[in-house]
């Protein structure tokens, strides 16, 4: 059986999720959990993806991401392999941690973006884990109902523009629209047994499937002015840049070191510096 098609292009909003290998969990605690963040906000500052919402699980997570260059494989690649590296140097084992490719569903619309935005964040409210979503602690729904809810990682006015154009009533206008619950339609969409990888209107599905009969692997759809020029930075460039970004002296990046010595603080300390915490309060 052939594996579905990956449509990618400029600007595509996926619906992402991945389970544990035999549904085993995923996160053996809050600290993997931090670092699992905190390696998303790494992958958003390398390939550019921009986090809409986020719900960590036992044994799965699902994230609402926007793909600006149209790189949603490779900021995933780097996601679950970056944390299964990390997962299996923390619990001493080897192998693969995910059951095997992510599910990407391309979200079409503002209406359907609204509703995967609700089914995400009421993931913990349909696993009987907690009553209301705000009370789940690892979701974006409590940025998104706060007083300042963008900050480092999320991304929430794309979603939150939809549902108001008036900045003083729209976090408690979604908050309202979560609240209210899945409608229908969405609820028999994710519970089919093969999820189709195109949640849309029927005619911009009809029209990226004939981009795809078009195109051997991937669909791109390219605004013309969009420039593909590569500029590789030398060496010192990359290494400034990392040191600043993980704040570390550049001599400790070019000094070889073996074992995994400050590899959970390194992806807890960029999570908590969006946060606004000091580096030394980070219990990690």
């Amino acid at each position: 059986m052939t594996r579905p098609l990956r449509l990618e292009y400029e600007n595509a909003i996926y619906h992402v999720m991945n389970r544990g290998i035999n549904r085993r969990e995923i996160y053996s605690g809050d600290e993997h959990r931090n670092a699992f963040l905190g390696i998303i906000s790494q992958a958003s500052c390398i390939f550019g993806i921009e986090i809409l919402a986020w719900c960590l699980m036992k044994n799965h997570y699902h994230l609402l991401i926007k793909t600006p260059r149209g790189n949603l494989s490779r900021a995933m690649r780097h996601i679950n392999g970056v944390y299964t590296q990390y997962y299996n140097r923390e619990e001493m084992r080897d192998g693969p941690l995910f059951r095997g490719r992510y599910k990407a569903i391309l979200v079409e619309g503002d209406d359907y973006l609204l509703q995967v935005s609700r089914y995400i964040h009421l993931n913990p409210v349909s696993a009987h884990i907690v009553e209301r979503p705000e009370n789940y602690y690892w979701s974006s729904y409590r940025l998104y109902i706060s007083s300042q809810p963008d900050f480092f990682l999320l991304k929430s006015d794309e979603i939150l523009s939809i549902i108001s154009r008036n900045s003083h009533d729209r976090v408690k206008a979604y908050q309202k629209f979560v609240e209210e619950g899945l409608d229908e339609k969405t609820k028999q969409f994710y519970k089919s047994e093969i999820t189709p990888v195109i949640l849309g209107t029927e005619e911009r599905k009809k029209f990226l499937l004939e981009g795809i009969e078009k195109n051997t692997a991937i669909f791109y759809e390219v605004s013309p002015d969009y420039n593909r020029t590569c500029v590789v930075p030398s060496l010192k460039v990359v290494v400034r840049a990392c040191a600043e970004f993980f704040d570390v002296d550049e001599k400790d990046i070019l000094q070889p070191k073996r074992g995994k010595k400050n590899f959970t603080q390194k992806y807890c300390h960029v999570w908590w510096k969006g946060m606004g915490i000091r580096k030394a309060e980070c219990d990690c």
